[in-house]
């Protein structure tokens, strides 16, 4: 209906995000504009939330397809009811690494050896978590804990949470202060 009458070449209203189709309002600017600038940085977590529908999933394919000229390599994680050590299986496959059957000290050293591999060829990893307010609080206390793998006093991994407002009040509780300390930026829409 709407194809015809407006001469459109696909259909705009569609239940799956598609970024080609987003309005750009002042908070979707912001809030892209923040992750910008904490890429720039290249350290820290960045926070994005709001309401359902307000245009976080079609924000990340947005960011992303402008991150597609080779020198950042992200991983989008999109399923997030998990725990902090099937988290970091489902990273490491994100990164399409091998995750099966190892112990969690393979899965870090392995993880660790692909991020200064990333490194030494002038390349970053962004990790994308969406839906993140799904996630436990051991799952977030895990993502804090790969901010710490570094060279150089540089972060090796950057992370964005994304995610609803609860993701806000998870991470501002006490027992996550120190995932709440490495937020370089944060935006609510």
């Amino acid at each position: 209906m709407y194809e015809e009458f407006y001469k459109l070449s696909e259909e705009p209203f569609r239940l799956s995000p598609n970024a080609r189709f987003c309005y750009r309002h002042p908070s979707y600017k912001k809030a892209k504009a923040y992750m910008q600038y904490a890429l720039h940085r290249g350290e820290g977590f960045v926070m994005v939330t709001g309401q359902p529908g307000t245009g976080k999933s079609t924000l990340i394919d947005d960011l992303t397809s402008d991150l597609m000229d080779g020198n950042t390599l992200f991983a989008n994680l999109t399923c997030t009811q998990i725990e902090a050590d099937d988290l970091l299986r489902l990273v490491l496959l994100n990164f399409e690494l091998e995750a099966e059957h190892s112990t969690k000290a393979i899965l870090l050293h392995d993880l660790e050896r692909f991020l200064h591999t990333l490194r030494r060829e002038g390349k970053r990893a962004l990790l994308i978590s969406d839906e993140a307010q799904a996630l436990p609080s051991s799952a977030l206390e895990e993502l804090r804990l790969l901010t710490n793998l570094q060279q150089d006093n540089i972060p090796l991994l950057q992370i964005f949470l994304v995610g609803q407002a609860d993701l806000r009040r998870t991470v501002l509780a006490p027992g996550l202060r120190h995932l709440h300390q490495r937020v370089v930026a944060a935006c609510h829409s």
